[in-house]
């Protein structure tokens, strides 16, 4: 006699779901949609939310800084410096002495001095000062200001003309 073999064949359940073709397609057709759908979005912020624009007349901008690069350059060429003292009481009054000196270190007089304390993180910090000059080449001003670091920026003037710019980080304790 002859042994039959049984074989167990499973049939699919009709209740548990099972993966076919045409639902391993949706599933990538799906998630190429949601890559391409979230580039194309952060492409259109992108573009509208900053033009690349850096300033608003780009042309204007490098002749001005062309300007300040030959403003720079007669500078030097003078050999004038300056040196500063910077005095800040308890009571927050800051006195600023500046003396303007030729290439000989002779002192200059008769310019109109600006002197600014510009905060290096706000603008609204500021304190512009007006230096009063002594006619010995000294001038001196004060103002207000909180400790910290702060950018001192000294501009001598010769009829509304710009001749001395220096910018130099002090400390007030």
């Amino acid at each position: 006699m002859m042994a039959a073999k049984i074989m167990n064949v499973s049939r699919p359940d009709p209740k548990k779901p099972s993966l076919t073709g045409g639902k391993v397609l949706a599933i990538i057709v799906g998630f190429f949609a949601v890559v391409m759908s979230v580039n194309f979005l952060m492409a259109y912020l992108a573009i509208h939310t900053f033009s690349g624009m850096q300033t608003e007349n780009p042309y204007e901008t490098g002749l001005a800084f062309n300007r300040a690069i030959a403003d720079a350059e007669a500078q030097d060429a003078r050999g004038w410096s300056v040196s500063v003292a910077v005095d800040r009481a308890a009571t927050g009054a800051v006195t600023l002495k500046a003396s303007l000196l030729d290439a000989a270190k002779a002192p200059l007089s008769g310019y109109v001095v600006n002197a600014v304390l510009r905060s290096p993180i706000d603008a609204k910090r500021d304190h512009p000062l007006l230096l009063t000059d002594d006619s010995k080449g000294a001038y001196h001003g004060e103002t207000v200001a909180e400790a910290g670091q702060w950018d001192l920026e000294i501009i001598a003037s010769l009829k509304d003309k710009p001749l001395f710019r220096s910018i130099n980080r002090v400390i007030l304790h």
